[in-house]
């Protein structure tokens, strides 16, 4: 079955007839050679040609050549279907043609043919000049009935910026026949279109290419005209290797960006925002936009930019007396008097009023300070290149205040005092807002909305390059803020106001994020300025590859006017993908190619401050990765250029930020803070003084720094920035409760605050409020899912609550996020060492140091495993290395110490100890270190001195109050000690070493209940405390409890199966119990834990020998005196041994070593018991 489009098209488009065979050429009408137009009819008929299929007949035009192959332009519609194409040129001659496939970009009614030829046919010159009506056209091509060439005059009856299906965009008149489709339009001898569709079809198929369709009224005035497709969407839409190969002139396009229809919440700030704009035209043909504010019966206030309504020639100081009107959302065109307008000198800001029966909407105001990162919508009607203007809706990103003039290349800052709005600096006009929604002329004066459509701002500038021809970087407003200063001046009142922050659901943020990602930005053929504004869009659009490749294709045209703009541009969305070294290398390929003789030192010195920018954060990188002179060659290389910056443009306040940044990464605190100053200078912002807060803290200059953050405060009490930077240094301070007050006002102000949440959960952390700094962290990680920080302050968090499996989860998230974070590592670490996994800690101190070679921290840690693991020798080394990298790291000089006294390296020890308290006097574990050493060293004295200046720092210590418990009970200073003891336990209720000394205390005491609850409540806080139950177990056997001692006994060994000492006493009572064999096992098992156990041998030894086993119980009580010389007991049941076995000379000596024992050890009943015995024995 045939298909129907043949047909179709022949209703729709210029009538094709089939053809059955070629006609001869006919040769054209004749002109006269003297005819004023005989060169461009000849020069129009000889670039236009007849091609042929064996289906239809049309028309084209020669528009290159390469080698021996032209190439011809047509209709899409001509060729469509064909087998076989012929094309006859001007002198008759006919020769096969091919299609060129996919030759264009979009789908439009275009098609390319070529044919190959030696003979040399003209090219048809295509013109730049903009399609205007009125224009008078010659249309050519072939008539399919004659077969000849034929030519008609006309004109441009209509042209539309809204291009028909298929590219039709240009109405003309003319005489069309069948088989001119594909023939030219022609201005005098240059090619300005093709043509494609007849008047009065027989079907009305006018559709735009959105879909949408013309009225009717509006379809009426098309089909009175025939249709015809620009010449420069061929250029726009051809694929860029066949521009380059025949060498077709670029496209004369506009940097305009396409939106989608919005739906949903978008579609209702639309909505809103297009009822209260307005359109102000001049008579100079500008256009710009404003806003209704408010209503007074009939009587509408409209808000907008002052210029819109002054505008000015070059210099002149006073407005162009030109008249304005308002055209309203119903279309509706009213007269603007200029009696009504209002402006205020030194701000681009203006009122006027209109009167209208009709009912318009109001704008809400919102007198707020917005934040970095909100959502924004620019609105108003952009009139870009020779098209009328139109209505955008542009969404974006807003930075706040301060930040936002940080970023701006502009550096025409004043500090003009009008009324009360200008209590800081800011630029020419009042310009304090920075976002990066797409903004064009004809949109001054419209609103920056925000994410609810209330008005924040009013739009008024974008940052201009290249003479202020290209737009490059931000669009710029002016605040609400600045507006209600100036409302008595400017004689109105906001109708509609609120201070409140915008409140939108998460999903009305997805649809935001969307309609501003939705965004289309041509990515079709254009010249290198085009080409470098659309990379600015991109950019601004956070689409950085996108952006880099609209930069490339500016650099390859290299238009020594602009190149300079595209290798910034390249640089700038290099630098956004954190590909440092590239975008210095981009920048500086815009610094070689400024175009010479030109005053561009502003640009320059921009480009110098985003090098040291970048330079800057090389820097950061390396010493993030503990590369410290690769990172002060980089902070090195950008102080080198932001001074070439400053030379070139001395005044600008945002270089000495810069500056005093990259001096603050030296560490050269002084000449930082001449800059910092110098910035103040220049322009009295609240970011300088944060920044000189910064520098003070660094300084130890608190007072000054409190001083600088007040004053930031003062001039803009919305700088979120200032109260965290504030409440951090109240919580150095150990103003908790200023502290708390300042990041909870940061957080009021920026609800997305992370770090802010960030800083209040360590302070909540502190404070021991676990809970709150849960949610704090969890909140900081919601906002920005990609905070490392956070995760790893919620790990610590977590490890602290012993909830291992939920912090081991945040370190690792952390270093997923940032493999190159060596705190995470670090603590990672220590937590694997608390759970014993020390080779996973080995590997994550390892890693940190390996990140950052000189991380003291994870040096002294690492010193640590090694010396739990008795690897001693790499301990030393980490903890030398720790002290080697930072002199003043006093933890490190006490944990060398701590190894140096389990080496018995003393001195050493007490060298460390000492040195870790001259370096901070306020350290009390120092204190407590050193007094355990006097201790052992038995300098009770110098040790009980330390513990004492141990608990003046800190009085809440209970550990020290332990220790010097146990001192005064060694001195038998039994009050001290208990009191001490009881202290700890006060202090800490679940001290159980405390509750279990001060238990040993009561039963030296014989304050046995009291010991034996003691005893119980060590172990009821640690049910694996063994001896806590060995000495209960004591108690209760020496209260003849041996049930309970027994049981007691039994847990401790089950507790700990290595101590000699609880089976040693369970044999004791196995003994008295009469279990001989249960006590022999157990006197045996201590044996075996300790061999040198005397005690367990002389209990043996009473066993056997109450069995009559002498030989063992000689063998046992002689193994206790060689470990025990001077055990007396055991000299005397030996003698007594001796004596059964008939060896009296051996009585005599064991009971003379008795007494003499006796006698030293002042036990006089016992000495004097044994000397009779031996008086008896005549010894």
């Amino acid at each position: 079955m045939l298909k129907p489009f043949p047909l179709l098209l022949s209703l729709l488009l210029l009538p094709v007839v089939p053809v059955k065979a070629l006609s001869p050429f006919s040769a054209p009408a004749i002109v006269a050679e003297d005819s004023p137009n005989a060169q461009i009819e000849r020069s129009i008929r000889q670039v236009t040609v007849k091609i042929t299929s064996e289906i239809n007949r049309g028309s084209g035009i020669i528009i290159g050549k390469k080698g021996s192959i032209y190439l011809v332009l047509t209709n899409a519609h001509v060729i469509r279907g064909a087998k076989t194409l012929q094309i006859q040129t001007h002198d008759g001659q006919t020769r096969t043609a091919s299609i060129v496939p996919n030759s264009l970009l979009k789908d439009k009614d275009l098609a390319l043919v070529e044919f190959s030829d030696t003979r040399n046919y003209p090219i048809a010159k295509i013109s730049a000049i903009p399609l205007e009506a009125g224009l008078d056209i010659t249309v050519t091509g072939y008539s399919a009935e004659t077969g000849q060439y034929t030519t008609d005059n006309g004109k441009i009856e209509q042209t539309s910026d809204r291009p028909l299906r298929e590219g039709y965009s240009v109405g003309y008149s003319g005489d069309i026949v069948q088989g001119m489709s594909g023939g030219g339009i022609f201005f005098e001898d240059e090619l300005i279109g093709l043509n494609g569709r007849s008047a009065h079809p027989i079907l009305s198929n006018y559709i735009y290419e959105d879909g949408t369709k013309p009225t009717d009224a509006e379809i009426q005035q098309m089909r009175a005209v025939n249709w015809g497709i620009p010449i420069n969407t061929l250029l726009t839409y051809i694929r860029p290797e066949i521009l380059s190969a025949y060498n077709l002139p670029l496209p004369q396009v506009n940097p305009d960006i396409e939106t989608t229809a919005y739906t949903g919440y978008i579609a209702e700030l639309e909505t809103k925002a297009k009822g209260f704009t307005v359109r102000i035209d001049s008579s100079s043909k500008a256009n710009g936009s404003g806003v209704i504010i408010a209503k007074k019966g009939n009587i509408y206030t409209v808000l907008t930019a002052a210029h819109v309504l002054c505008e000015k020639i070059a210099e002149e100081k006073t407005c162009v007396n030109f008249t304005y009107t308002v055209v309203t959302r119903d279309g509706k065109t009213r007269n603007i008097e200029k009696s009504t307008i209002i402006r205020q000198e030194g701000v681009d800001l203006a009122v006027f009023q209109f009167e209208s029966q009709d009912n318009y909407p109001v704008a809400e105001i919102a007198n707020y300070n917005p934040n970095s990162g909100d959502f924004v919508f620019a609105a108003g009607f952009p009139k870009i290149g020779n098209n009328p203007s139109k209505w955008l809706f542009s969404g974006g990103i807003i930075g706040g205040k301060e930040q936002g003039l940080l970023q701006t290349r502009q550096s025409d800052l004043s500090t003009q005092q009008s009324g009360t709005l200008q209590s800081v600096a800011s630029l020419t006009g009042g310009y304090e807002l920075v976002y990066t929604s797409i903004t064009f002329g004809g949109m001054s004066g419209g609103a920056v909305l925000d994410s609810q459509g209330r008005v924040i701002g009013i739009h008024g500038r974008s940052e201009g390059a290249g003479g202020g021809k290209i737009q490059l970087g931000f669009s710029l407003g002016i605040p609400i803020s600045t507006f209600m200063g100036l409302q008595e001046r400017l004689k109105v009142k906001p109708q509609l106001l609120t201070t409140a922050q915008p409140q939108v659901s998460q999903q009305q943020k997805l649809e935001i994020i969307q309609a501003i990602d939705s965004i289309i930005v041509p990515n079709t053929n254009a010249t290198a300025d085009i080409w470098i504004e659309r990379g600015g869009q991109l950019w601004r659009l956070a689409r950085h590859e996108e952006a880099i490749k609209a930069f490339d294709e500016a650099i390859k045209q290299n238009d020594p006017k602009n190149v300079y703009l595209a290798w910034y541009g390249k640089g700038l969305a290099l630098g956004a993908l954190d590909k440092d070294q590239p975008a210095i290398e981009a920048l500086q390929q815009a610094i070689n190619t400024l175009p010479k003789g030109e005053d561009l030192k502003n640009f320059h010195s921009s480009i110098l401050q985003r090098q040291s920018g970048v330079y800057r954060s090389l820097g950061d990188f390396s010493t993030s990765a503990g590369r410290e002179r690769e990172a002060r060659e980089n902070y090195e290389q950008a102080l080198t250029v932001i001074n070439q910056a400053i030379s070139l443009l001395p005044n600008n306040p945002n270089y000495y930020n810069e500056k005093w940044a990259v001096l603050d990464k030296l560490k050269r605190y002084d000449e930082g803070l001449a800059a910092i100053t110098q910035a103040i200078d220049l322009a009295p912002r609240a970011a300088w003084y944060s920044n000189r807060g910064n520098l003070y803290i660094d300084l130890q200059k608190y007072e000054l720094a409190l001083s600088d953050w007040n004053k930031a405060i003062e001039l803009n009490p919305n700088f979120a920035d200032a109260y965290n930077n504030r409440g951090n240094l109240y919580k150095n301070l150990q103003k908790y409760e200023l502290a708390l007050s300042d990041y909870s006002k940061a957080i009021d102000i920026n609800p997305k605050f992370a770090e802010a949440y960030v800083n209040r959960g360590n302070l909540y952390k502190n404070l021991q409020k676990y809970e709150l700094a849960l949610s704090d962290y969890t909140k900081a990680i919601d906002i920005n899912p990609n905070y490392a920080m956070a995760y790893n302050n919620r790990g610590n968090l977590y490890s602290d609550l012993q909830k291992y499996d939920l912090a081991l989860s945040d370190y690792s998230k952390a270093i997923d996020i940032n493999p190159n974070y060596a705190m995470a590592y670090n603590n990672r670490g220590v937590l694997y060492s608390d759970l014993q996994k020390y080779d996973l800690a080995l590997s994550d101190y390892t890693k940190a140091i390996d990140i950052n070679p000189n991380y003291a921290e994870a040096y002294v840690n690492r010193g640590v495993l090694y010396s739990d693991l008795q690897k001693y020798d790499l301990a030393l080394s980490d903890y030398s290395k720790a002290i080697d990298i930072n002199p003043n790291y006093a933890e490190a000089y006490v944990n060398r110490g701590n190894l140096y006294k389990n080496l018995q390296k003393y001195e050493l020890a007490l060298s460390d100890y000492s040195k870790a308290i001259d370096i901070n006097p306020n350290y009390a574990e120092a204190y407590v270190n050193r007094g355990n050493l006097y201790k052992n060293l038995q300098k009770y004295e110098l040790a009980l001195s330390d513990y004492s200046k141990a608990i003046d720092i800190n009085p809440n210590d209970a550990k020290v109050y332990y220790n010097r418990g146990n001192l005064y009970y060694n001195q038998q200073k039994y009050d001290l000690a208990l009191s001490d003891y009881s202290k700890a336990i006060e202090i800490n209720p679940n001290y159980a070493k405390a509750y279990y000394n001060r238990g040993n205390l009561y039963k030296n005491l014989q304050k046995y209940e009291l010991a034996l609850s003691d005893y119980s409540k060590a172990i009821d806080i640690n049910p694996k405390f063994a001896e806590a139950y060995y000495n209960r177990g004591l108690l209760y056997y020496n209260q003849q409890k041996y049930d309970l001692a027994l049981s007691d006994f039994s847990k401790a060994i089950d507790i700990n199966p290595n101590d000699a000492g609880a089976y040693n006493n369970r044999g004791n009572l196995y003994s008295d119990l009469q279990k001989y064999e249960l006590a022999l096992s157990d006197y045996s098992k201590a044996i075996d834990i300790n061999p040198n156990y005397a005690n367990a041998y002389y209990n043996r030894g009473l066993l056997y020998y109450n069995q009559q086993k002498y030989d063992l119980a000689l063998s046992d009580f002689s193994k206790a005196i060689d470990i025990n010389p001077n055990d007396a007991g055991a000299y005397v049941s030996r003698s007594i041994l001796y004596a059964i076995l008939g060896q009296p000379e051996k009585v005599k000596i064991d009971l003379q070593q008795a007494a003499i024992l006796f006698l030293q050890q002042n036990n006089m009943a016992a000495y004097e018991k044994v000397m009779q015995i031996l008086q008896q024995l005549g010894g």
